[in-house]
């Protein structure tokens, strides 16, 4: 049952791969295929490093990544769907993107560090005794009955007069005049020239994901459980983001920005010949007889204050109060060498090897200087094979980028210049 599996999901993403091929002949027929067809069986029988869930394959046969083709017509983005302004990508990426490069997300590997902790032995002891309340009787003046104020209050005088009131002041009105248009025939751009992202689908590596120095695999579920191999294995939950990329595996969304140019057409418009204008006319103010109170005397309250009285009382006096004294024993503890995580793995966009901006000739560059590094790339071919892949994710882990397929930044870190 296991063999079956792993068979049909290579025949499927061999005809993917296929299908993708017979897009880009479709799309120009004077050029030949840019990605190479699929030799044999993607996945071998072997069972994946990576659990029986299998988001990404370890074990891989022959088949070759995307390489430019030297008959490419330049400045076009791989076959794929328009996606428009509004792409998955990040905001920052959208931002700083330039037409024709291609982005995808790759896996960011945790932060561990290794720590002491100190555990107890023997846990903290308290013995307890009781001291008792000692008290006094004592006098104490309190209130028998509040001060407070006594009020007399005596009324205002007033009178009442009829005076004249401006409701409205008079004021200048003004009526308007329309102005005057006539019909003229403009060139109007209905749509500006823009930038629009091309999605396609990126092809699995089916490199695994490895520890720096060693490059032990990391053996992970697709439900985002990773166990992080070494001394002490560290198991990690990714969060959702990570769940969905080792979901999808190595073979994540590229996107490439594309320029399509302004659309322009002819439309009626009313342009004014003679501008609108206005008349003024004065409108007389508006006066009515109002009351008005006069105030001849103000009202006024008396205020006199009343003393408060006071009564003695006796009450109880607290000198000190009952209490419990504990004396503690100190715990015991000893020291324990452990291993945490300080960041979690998370998928990361970066901009990746794709049919614009990698040739045979960076490829052959990139290869020379893994071997040069230690790093066994295969034969020195200008073509991505499997192990070319393998070294470059060793060569990702050891310098601490992230891995999937081949980024700029690795490449890059290599001493090959992309841009």
């Amino acid at each position: 049952m296991r063999n079956w599996t792993l068979n049909t999901g290579a025949s499927l993403l061999a005809l993917a791969v296929v299908a993708c091929a017979a897009g880009a002949v479709a799309g120009e027929a004077a050029t030949r295929p840019v990605v190479k067809p699929v030799s044999g069986s993607v996945l071998k029988d072997t069972p994946s490093a990576y659990g029986a869930s299998g988001a990404q394959g370890v074990y891989m046969g022959e088949a070759k990544a995307p390489v430019v083709s030297p008959s490419a017509r330049p400045g076009d983005c791989p076959a794929g769907a328009v996606a428009g302004d509004h792409p998955d990508l990040p905001a920052s990426v959208v931002k700083e993107a330039r037409p024709n490069q291609c982005y995808t997300r790759l896996m960011k590997a945790p932060v561990l560090e290794a720590y002491t902790e100190r555990e107890i032995v023997k846990p903290e002891r308290f013995e307890t005794y009781t001291v008792e309340e000692k008290w006094r009787w004592a006098e104490r003046q309190v209130v028998d009955k509040p001060a407070y104020v006594r009020r007399e209050v005596i009324k205002p005088v007033t009178r009442t007069v009829v005076e004249d009131r401006v409701v409205q002041e008079g004021y200048w009105s003004e009526e308007p005049v329309p102005p005057v248009y006539e019909k003229r025939v403009e060139s109007v751009m209905v749509r500006p020239a823009r930038q629009e992202w091309v999605r396609s689908e990126g092809i699995a590596t089916g490199a695994a994901l490895v520890t720096p120095g060693d490059h032990q695999p990391v053996r992970y579920r697709a439900d985002g459980m990773l166990t992080w191999p070494g001394k002490d294995p560290v198991v990690i939950q990714g969060g959702p983001e990570t769940t969905e990329y080792l979901q999808k595996g190595s073979a994540q969304t590229v996107w490439c920005l594309k320029e399509v140019p302004a659309e322009y057409r002819r439309v009626e418009r009313l342009v004014e010949v003679a501008p609108a204008t206005v008349r003024r006319v004065w409108v007389k103010p508006k006066i009515e007889k109002v009351e008005r109170v006069i105030i001849e005397r103000e009202g006024k309250v008396i205020e006199e204050p009343v003393a408060a009285t006071y009564r003695t009382e006796k009450y109880k006096e607290i000198l000190s109060p009952a209490r419990t004294e504990t004396r503690r024993i100190e715990p015991e503890y000893r020291n324990v060498e452990k291993t945490r995580v300080v960041k979690a793995p998370e998928p990361v966009w970066r901009e990746v090897l794709c049919e614009r901006n990698t040739t045979p000739d960076k490829v052959k560059a990139i290869q020379m200087a893994l071997k040069q590094r230690g790093y066994d790339p295969g034969p020195v071919d200008g073509t991505l094979g499997t192990k070319t892949v393998a070294a470059m994710q060793k060569f990702q882990a050891d310098q601490g980028l992230p891995q999937g397929q081949i980024s700029v930044e690795a490449a890059e870190a290599l001493g090959v210049k992309i841009h």
